[in-house]
C-alpha cells in the first residue's frame, strides 16, 4: 500500500512544481515534445528492463505498470521540463544539472528505493548512471534539432 502512496505522492509533488514555473504555459509548451520523447524512450527501457528482469516492484504487473507510469508521467516528465527551463538551452548549464540530479538519483535515491522495497533495479548504480546520462545527452540533441526544424511565428 505504502508503495502506491510514494507513487501518488511524487506524481502530485512533481506536478505542483511545474505551477511555480515562470510563464509555465510558454515554458510547458516549448517543451512537452522533447519530454514525450524522453517520456516514450524511458517506457521503452523500462519494458526492457522488464522483459530482462533487471527492474522489479513488489507485486503483479499491474501494480509494476502503475509505478513506471505514474513514476515516467510524474518526477521524469516534471524534472525534464525544469531541467531545459532551467538550462535555458545552454548545454554546460544542462550537462550540470543532469549529472547532479542523475548521480543522486542513481546512487542515493535507488539505493533508498531498494531498502524500502519499493522497487529494484538490479544494475549497478554506475552503469544505471551512465544509462541515464545518455538519455540526457539525447533529450538535449531531440531539443536542439526540433527547435532548429520547428520556429514558432514570432521567432
Amino acid at each position: 500500500m505504502y508503495q502506491a502512496g510514494i507513487s501518488i505522492s511524487l506524481f502530485i509533488l512533481s506536478w505542483i512544481s511545474v505551477i511555480f514555473l515562470p510563464n509555465k504555459k510558454q515554458v510547458f509548451i516549448k517543451y512537452l515534445p522533447v519530454t514525450l520523447f524522453s517520456s516514450m524512450i524511458l517506457i521503452g527501457e523500462i519494458f526492457l528492463f522488464t522483459s530482462y528482469k533487471l527492474w522489479k516492484v513488489k507485486g503483479n504487473q499491474k501494480k509494476m505498470l502503475h509505478t513506471a507510469l505514474l513514476l515516467v508521467f510524474g518526477p521524469y516528465l516534471a524534472l525534464n521540463i525544469w531541467f531545459f527551463y532551467l538550462s535555458k538551452g545552454k548545454f554546460l548549464i544542462y550537462a550540470l544539472i543532469n549529472i547532479v540530479a542523475d548521480l543522486i538519483y542513481a546512487f542515493p535515491i535507488i539505493s533508498l528505493f531498494r531498502k524500502i522495497k519499493f522497487f529494484n533495479i538490479k544494475v549497478k548504480s554506475r552503469y544505471f548512471f551512465l544509462l541515464i546520462m545518455a538519455d540526457a545527452f539525447l533529450n538535449y540533441g531531440f531539443q536542439r534539432i526540433f527547435e532548429r526544424v520547428y520556429k514558432p511565428n514570432n521567432e
